[in-house]
């Protein structure tokens, strides 16, 4: 037997333990590495969602966190806005009832008791029988979202016109109110509640 062969034994046990020892580490890296990968991918994935736009693409829509809402409420808050006014003023003898109802879901108490004095006035009852439309133009709206509720003013005016689409009225439109934060519906979808609702009418034209 040669000598030589049997020195080199050890070398060679000591060079196979140093491989096997790599192989581990690489596989051991290459196996964390897919773990943390795959988690960093599933966090974002659940983060992200496609919806269908009116023209029917795929449009890429990313979760904001509950800390981050407030950053992105402002352009929720003035849509939602519009979206009362428009449905509560924007009105004439047919479309009265299903307008308001629309309104309703995205006011509280003040917007129904706004609803219910200018029922009692007769107001609704005047658009229904003298075929008038009520529209609602808009001049600014201001909001105070640096504090809750917030705070949010919309100027505008109030036009009120016969069939024949002759002016009957003109009316400077100022409205103050707070707006609370709800949970999302179909027919509330900002999430947004209107409250303290004071508005003040003045006649511009008659």
């Amino acid at each position: 037997m040669n000598l030589a062969s049997l020195k080199d034994i050890p070398a060679s046990f000591s060079l196979a333990k140093k491989a096997l020892l790599f192989c581990f580490i690489v596989s051991l890296s290459i196996s964390i590495g897919s773990l943390v990968w795959t988690y960093f991918t599933l966090k974002h994935a659940k983060n992200t969602a496609f919806v269908l736009t009116k023209e029917g693409q795929a449009a890429l829509v990313t979760i904001i966190e509950k800390n981050d809402i407030d950053n992105y409420r402002k352009p929720e808050i003035i849509h939602h806005i519009k979206m009362f006014h428009s449905n509560f003023w924007e009105i004439d003898q047919f479309n009265y009832k299903r307008q308001i109802d629309k309104a309703l879901y995205l006011t509280g108490n003040s917007g129904k008791e706004l609803f219910q004095t200018l029922e009692a006035n007769g107001h609704f009852a005047k658009i229904a029988t003298e075929n008038l439309t009520q529209q609602i133009e808009v001049d600014s709206i201001k909001i105070d979202d640096n504090s809750y509720p917030y705070k949010a003013q919309f100027d505008g005016k109030l036009r009120v016109l016969r069939t024949d689409q002759k002016v009957e009225s003109i009316n400077g439109f100022r409205a103050k109110f707070v707006l609370y934060n709800v949970s999302r519906t179909n027919e509330n979808p900002h999430g947004l509640l209107i409250e303290n609702y004071h508005l003040e009418l003045n006649p511009l034209r008659k």
